[in-house]
């Protein structure tokens, strides 16, 4: 019984692992789509936007596949924490803890990020759009728009680098979880 939980543990850790390295691989891809954003011509900046919308997508899929993963992780450990000495008892509830709570804040950052920052980009395009009407017409309102742009982009790489500082923190409670079922282990064989 305890091998079965352990494995199943083992598993799900590894994919919710996996999954928030895929969310913090698509956030940093993003994440440089929005740095080019500014540098590059319009037509190429609505090019990026339009991926940058593409990959905020899968940030929101990976999160919510690493967010089922997680679930089952803390699952599993109370359902080891049933069977678990006091001291390894007492362990799993910190770590299952712990694990609720980024889970928690992932999420809910996860969640604001793609909701906010899909609104953002959509703003971001319409801009550029305007930007691009406005640069031969209108130099004057052409650098207004060119000020918020620039605003938007700063504020839109704010949140990116948040969801990014907790994709980071889930990872590390991960792998403490893998060093608590490594001891589990030890303890299994021996």
């Amino acid at each position: 019984m305890v091998l079965k939980e352990l494995k199943n543990l083992k598993k799900d850790t590894e994919r919710a692992k996996d999954w928030v390295a895929a969310e913090f691989s698509y956030a940093k891809n993003l994440q440089v789509k929005l740095k080019d954003i500014e540098k590059l011509e319009t037509s190429q900046a609505e090019k990026n936007i339009r991926s940058g919308l593409k990959i905020l997508r899968w940030v929101g899929r990976g999160e919510r596949r690493a967010d089922r993963y997680e679930r089952r992780v803390m699952d599993e450990l109370k359902k080891l924490g049933n069977i678990l000495p006091k001291t390894l008892k007492d362990e799993e509830e910190d770590l299952s803890k712990e694990l609720d709570v980024v889970e928690a804040k992932l999420v809910k950052a996860a969640s604001i990020f793609t909701g906010d920052l899909r609104g953002e980009l959509l703003e971001l395009e319409t801009d550029e759009q305007l930007l691009a009407h406005l640069q031969k017409k209108k130099p004057q309102e052409a650098d207004k728009i060119k000020r918020l742009l620039h605003q938007l982009v700063e504020k839109t790489e704010n949140e990116v680098d948040d969801l990014m500082k907790w994709i980071g923190t889930t990872e590390a409670v991960l792998k403490k979880i893998e060093g608590f079922e490594a001891k589990l282990e030890k303890l299994s064989e021996g």
